[in-house]
């Protein structure tokens, strides 16, 4: 009796022919020929290479720019120190100005 239960010939979905893709080293280098146009898009390969590219491709993090915590703190004394400069250096010329105003009504008066 062979026309009971397992496989039989022919049937099921037929398999895609594969034979003419193109093959990549990497899904980067696959999207890259799909966004160039050097390989027709195939969505269930886009979908599978966007999925990848993050386990092949190390993520890029943005260098550190920060100072360590003593230059911080250095750079901070710092400024600190010359707003404080620059705030006395703006009352002296005023009372400078105000004492060349008193001489001058001296010597205008005498």
């Amino acid at each position: 009796m062979k026309g009971h239960g397992g496989k039989r010939e022919g049937a099921g979905r037929k398999k895609a022919d594969r034979s003419l893709q193109d093959y990549f080293e990497t899904a980067e280098e696959y999207l890259e020929a799909v966004v160039k146009g050097l390989t027709a898009p195939d969505a269930v390969r886009v979908a599978a290479a966007k999925a990848l590219i993050q386990y092949q491709k190390a993520k890029q993090r943005a260098p550190i720019l920060s100072p360590p915590p003593a230059k911080l703190r250095a750079k901070t004394a710092k400024d600190v120190e010359k707003s404080r400069l620059s705030d006395f250096e703006e009352k002296a010329a005023k009372i400078r100005e105000k004492f060349k105003k008193k001489e001058a009504q001296k010597n205008d008066g005498c």
